[in-house]
């Protein structure tokens, strides 16, 4: 999945509209880096429409369906989250800056149309947004040079940026992310009343997969599933009701 986003950096409209968010995100209100964060996920959203083919069959209507309950459970996060389902051959799923959320349709059918198992992916998806890890990514992959070349790097520092500190820059820190995302996702799920446990199933089902060459790029950038079913099982002992 790392190398999608670095085409997608590459497709995004203009740096220094990225660089503005960079440079928001140190001075400006929280509405307006958001509102930043959105317009450089519409510019991504317009440059896919060349490189993805959606899904027009029912698997749509019921991501967007699963998504929209997941989304009225966020409270003041204030993104306005959307869903597609897009067709490839290997089970993917991702977000884009704003609140932009893509399952394919192998991961559709990964999870056996079971509500739960398709809620704790999109959930998935979703914590990344709200947790700032996406944007996280994107300035790693693509925006620091903008950032540095335009003399707001100092300013940043002492802003939310200096609050990540240079956590962006170290590749390792994505593994902690999705371990983090894993976690907010079985929690928003269980909140929108879909069963947590549901990802540990999921992640029994990805497990076999994890040895095949064609899903080397993808968890590379993920920790392993026992891992993650291990914390899955960790967390949910102390989690309520479970």
């Amino acid at each position: 999945m790392s190398g999608l986003f670095y085409q997608l950096g590459r497709l995004a409209g203009p740096k220094i509209r990225k660089a503005r968010w960079a440079y928001l995100a140190a001075t400006a209100p929280r509405q307006e880096v958001i509102a930043a964060e959105v317009k450089v996920g519409s510019d991504m959203v317009r440059a896919l429409q060349d490189t993805i083919r959606f899904s027009q069959d029912e698997s749509s209507n019921t991501i967007m369906h699963i998504g929209d309950s997941l989304a009225k459970c966020v409270g003041k996060n204030s993104r306005p989250f959307s869903f597609q389902c897009y067709i490839h051959d290997q089970p993917q799923a991702f977000c884009l800056p704003g609140g932009i959320i893509f399952i394919s349709n192998a991961m559709f059918e990964l999870c056996e149309q079971n509500p739960h198992r398709i809620a704790f992916v999109l959930a998935h998806e979703m914590a990344h947004v709200i947790e700032g890890h996406v944007m996280e990514r994107m300035l790693k992959n693509a925006l620091i040079k903008a950032v540095s070349r335009g003399g707001h790097f100092q300013a940043a520092a002492t802003g939310t940026m200096g609050q990540i500190g240079i956590g962006f820059l170290e590749k390792a820190y994505s593994q902690e992310n999705e371990l983090r995302a894993d976690t907010l996702a079985a929690r928003l799920s269980a909140t929108a009343g879909y069963d947590p446990a549901a990802g540990i199933d999921l992640f029994l089902a990805l497990q076999p997969l994890e040895k095949e060459s064609f899903l080397g790029g993808y968890f590379s950038t993920h920790p392993a599933c026992r891992v993650r079913i291990m914390q899955l099982r960790q967390f949910l002992r102390a989690f309520p009701d479970k």
